[in-house]
């Protein structure tokens, strides 16, 4: 069921043009396309906190051969290892957005580092709502702030921050479907555990379920740009916005499904 959530999850980002990290850099830069996305991720969040009041549960967690914690983290080692050799039958872009990127040694370098940071400070972007929601623990928000306000003072001093809607890199004004694909987001983040990036940092720490979402947002994203379900700077897709729609259903279904009996507190 992960598998699926993070298929769900990977449709809604993409309706967008980027997961709650990047809505979060996108109003630090002056989108205030972002001011939507994250609006969307707090609703998504909150029906996320009432199905968890109600029982939610994906299952307890139970140990599991060391083996199994290993599959995820090798399987990106291997597509690094791709990245590398860049043999003839793997295509890469040689324009747009997939073409820009620093060199892959210092991507590399900057990336452990972020991983390093955000695991000994269990970041997450869905989870500061859903601890705002659940126990108005403010720990994770103030973390989002840090970043956010990070951001911020790094695009004015760089001389690149520039508000509005309109023109923005790799971002549309679709209002309605930008605010209801962060929710798939906010909603599958919190049913999940934690956002994408929550759970990048967990398979790397050996959690098996983790690592089956983190497939699950690789076979999303294969899907939505096979088949049309992506954004683009010119906006959504018919099919995105139908993928949306079937995301946020299946994700409530999900939500009262995997539901525990919730006994009564006694006086």
């Amino acid at each position: 069921m992960r598998f699926v959530l993070g298929m769900l999850v990977m449709a809604g980002a993409l309706v967008f043009l980027g997961c709650p990290i990047r809505a979060t850099l996108r109003l630090a830069g002056g989108d205030l396309n972002g001011l939507t996305g994250l609006a969307g991720t707090a609703a998504g969040a909150l029906v996320g906190a009432l199905f968890i009041k109600r029982g939610f549960n994906l299952g307890r967690a139970a140990k599991m051969p060391a083996a199994a914690g290993w599959v995820t983290p090798l399987l990106i080692a291997g597509l690094l290892a791709l990245v590398l050799v860049r043999p003839a039958y793997i295509f890469f872009s040689e324009k747009g957005p997939g073409a820009m990127h620093l060199p892959v040694l210092l991507s590399l370098g900057l990336g452990l580092i972020v991983g390093f940071l955000a695991q000994r400070t269990r970041m997450c972007f869905t989870g500061a709502w859903r601890d705002l929601f659940l126990s108005k623990d403010s720990y994770l928000a103030l973390a989002v702030l840090g970043v956010l306000a990070g951001a911020l003072v790094l695009n004015l001093s760089l001389g690149q921050f520039h508000i509005g809607f309109a023109g923005q890199p790799l971002s549309h004004s679709d209002h309605l479907w930008n605010f209801l694909g962060m929710a798939v987001v906010g909603l599958g983040g919190v049913l999940l555990g934690g956002c994408p990036l929550r759970q990048l940092i967990r398979s790397g720490e050996g959690d098996a379920d983790a690592g089956a979402t983190i497939l699950g947002l690789l076979v999303g994203a294969a899907i939505a740009h096979n088949f049309a379900l992506a954004s683009s700077p010119a906006g959504t897709t018919p099919n995105g916005r139908i993928a949306v729609i079937i995301s946020l259903a299946l994700a409530s279904l999900i939500g009262l499904a995997f539901r525990e009996k919730v006994e009564p507190a006694r006086a």
